[in-house]
């Protein structure tokens, strides 16, 4: 999984330092897999305390100052490529405030009207997987919900986050996943929920009736 953590040197702080962090973490390739041009990353670790505040202030959850920042190093990188500009840490703040009104006057939960009420997702994906055995009509509809969902994920790109999903079906912990998958535990959870709330904020409330 090739994600770049802000700070740099967050994997080499203690336990101890590690949780007083909210670590910023980004695709380091867009959608067609190029790589992203180190200077926004540069300009993203030099904003990172003021991107925090923005994700606990606009959003009320500091922990969504991931997906905001990536969101907004992104189209920084598709709109301008290695033209940084003279202050891109401004266009990167910038583009996240963007991203964090958008979210906080129309979140997707609000415009689409699904998973309201949902603090956890994980725990909703969980909970799909404790079907009683006995239910086969559920066991059968899980199947297919899962595979939906897993065939979603790898035609944005996000194989990394289908293979979470798997290992989370398979009742790995999140200190196995993050083994498996050679990154911390915490930022592979970061990553999962951030991205399967995004893939599901994209479906029909229909598609959701059964959560």
């Amino acid at each position: 999984m090739h994600v770049v953590t802000i700070p740099f040197d967050y994997e080499e702080l203690s336990p101890a330092q590690q949780a007083t962090i909210v670590p910023i973490c980004i695709k380091s390739t867009d959608a067609e897999g190029a790589a992203i041009d180190w200077g926004w990353f540069e300009a993203t670790a030099r904003v990172q305390d003021p991107l925090r505040a923005l994700a606990r202030s606009w959003l009320k959850d500091v922990w969504r100052v991931s997906e905001i920042t990536e969101a907004a190093v992104h189209l920084l990188w598709k709109n301008h490529r290695h033209r940084l500009g003279l202050s891109p840490s401004k266009r990167v703040f910038a583009a996240a405030k963007w991203e964090a009104q958008d979210r906080r006057a129309g979140t997707w939960q609000s415009r689409r009207r699904i998973l309201l009420g949902l603090d956890d997702l994980e725990t909703v994906v969980r909970e799909r997987l404790l079907a009683d055995s006995e239910n086969y009509g559920r066991v059968y509809e899980n199947e297919l919900y899962f595979k939906q969902l897993a065939e979603r994920l790898e035609a944005e790109g996000l194989e990394d986050v289908s293979e979470m999903l798997k290992l989370m079906r398979d009742g790995c912990t999140w200190d196995e996943i993050g083994q498996k998958m050679r990154t911390k535990p915490d930022a592979a959870r970061i990553r999962f929920h951030r991205w399967i709330n995004r893939l599901l904020s994209g479906l029909s409330a229909n598609d959701h009736s059964v959560l």
